[in-house]
């Protein structure tokens, strides 16, 4: 056994699941990382290059010449690129997801003596079930919020456990959506507080990201309105622009990462208080040694 195990299978805190959280990226982060490229590297590739020729699309928006000859959505190339690059986030999303959850299991399972092998095939093995969750559960939350703000956010939270559910009990879409409401009865508030610091703190270490960006975005408008070239804002979408930009919203989606972990701890937190399965097994391996 790996003598900096963490143990997932115990009641924590939010604190706890904060600290916790980020002990597990500082013992296995270049390991996760490595094994993220091998099953997500592709769709990662594939979201950036999109995420940047939508950027570059979006010029158009602010072009004073595509807005007086109503050129703007006539190719229709905005609208394709916007759900090209929705389409290879949400496979990232998954792929992403499904490869921590996979990883933390077979850490478990092995007591923090992770078999990379398995994991990939692991992801493998249930890509369609992950990519079906992610659809299933990203609609009921949208639906959510177009119906109210508050049925969204309350649909959030179970929502957010459903690709932990899924992996962990390896049991079907259905279930994992269904197992997500029984898990988060009487615990919802709890749940949305760990959920929204973390999110809080994830997107706190997006900002560090986004700094380049922000500066450029603010020198190439300064540069631009002494020059009196205002009348045209397409001209801030040059190429550094999409470069950086490409680049913050690169670190923006690893960072789904520190998210995906702490579901991962979430999970294992309530499932605890729910059926103590944790200690259950602690139990029957002290009475297995006697």
């Amino acid at each position: 056994m790996n003598d900096n195990y963490i143990e997932f299978k115990k009641k924590r805190e939010l604190g706890d699941i904060i600290t916790d959280t980020f002990a597990f990226i500082r013992q296995n982060g270049k390991s996760l990382l490595s094994v993220l490229m091998k099953t997500a590297g592709i769709p990662f590739i594939l979201l950036l290059l999109a995420s940047a020729y939508y950027t570059h699309a979006s010029a158009s928006i602010f072009d004073p010449v595509s807005i007086k000859n109503g050129e703007m959505f006539n190719s229709g190339t905005l609208i394709i690129t916007f759900f090209a690059m929705l389409a290879t986030l949400l496979i990232f999303y998954g792929m992403l997801f499904g490869t921590v959850l996979h990883y933390i299991k077979s850490y478990i399972d092995t007591r923090g003596n992770v078999n990379t092998a398995s994991v990939v095939q692991g992801v493998k093995k249930d890509f369609g079930n992950i990519i079906g969750l992610g659809v299933l559960s990203g609609l009921i939350t949208s639906i959510g919020f177009m119906l109210c703000v508050i049925p969204g956010v309350y649909l959030y939270v179970p929502m957010s456990l459903v690709f932990s559910i899924l992996v962990f009990r390896n049991t079907s879409i259905s279930n994992a959506i269904n197992d997500s409401f029984l898990l988060i009865k009487n615990e919802w508030w709890i749940t949305f507080a760990t959920l929204f610091v973390i999110g809080i703190i994830v997107w706190v270490i997006s900002m560090v990201f986004s700094i380049p960006t922000l500066i450029y975005t603010f020198t190439k408008s300064f540069t631009i309105a002494s020059e009196g070239s205002l009348a045209d804002p397409s001209t801030m979408f040059d190429w550094v622009f999409i470069a950086l930009n490409a680049i913050s919203s690169a670190a923006q989606y690893i960072l789904y990462m520190i998210t995906a972990i702490s579901t991962a701890f979430i999970y294992y937190n309530l499932n605890e208080r729910k059926h103590a399965t944790g200690a259950l097994e602690q139990i029957d391996a002290l009475g297995k040694s006697e």
